[in-house]
């Protein structure tokens, strides 16, 4: 029969590790944590584990559950930098000289667009990046190169 204070102990880890989850609620991660020690509590009051052993599961279930956990958010909310830049990007429908104005296609529809860039010609075909709406006038600046 294995020791009593073994499945406690771990029972006291995954309670004390469970209150400081539900009292510190910017403090995530740690629920992995406290399902490491419930199982452990679990697993060592059926089997007799050596100590290093059960250190290297809660170690394995904890930090394995948080890699999960953070891939699966990771994928579940993708960054919103990428959707944004393809959101405000704009194809050039006329030719638009340095600090100028012409025509853009946004979003499926022909916009008054005004170049903020004073150097650089729009060509039509050229993709731009929308800053800012005046009513039915947009400001564009031309994409940054792709490396």
């Amino acid at each position: 029969m294995p020791p009593l204070w073994s499945p406690l102990i771990w029972l006291l880890v995954a309670g004390a590790l469970l209150v400081v989850e539900l009292v510190q609620p910017s403090f995530d991660g740690l629920m992995f944590a406290v399902f490491a020690g419930l199982a452990l509590s679990v697993l060592t009051a059926l089997l007799p584990l050596p100590a290093w052993i059960q250190i290297i599961l809660f170690s394995l279930i904890t930090v394995l559950g948080t890699l999960w956990l953070s891939r699966w958010s990771a994928r579940r909310n993708p960054r919103p930098g990428h959707r944004r830049l393809k959101e405000d990007t704009a194809e050039v429908l006329v030719t638009i000289e340095p600090g100028g104005e012409g025509r853009v296609r946004w979003h499926g529809q022909s916009w008054a667009a005004s170049s903020l860039d004073v150097e650089t010609p729009l060509q039509a075909g050229d993709y731009v990046l929308v800053i800012n709406r005046e009513g039915t006038r947009l400001q564009v600046l031309p994409t940054p190169p792709t490396p």
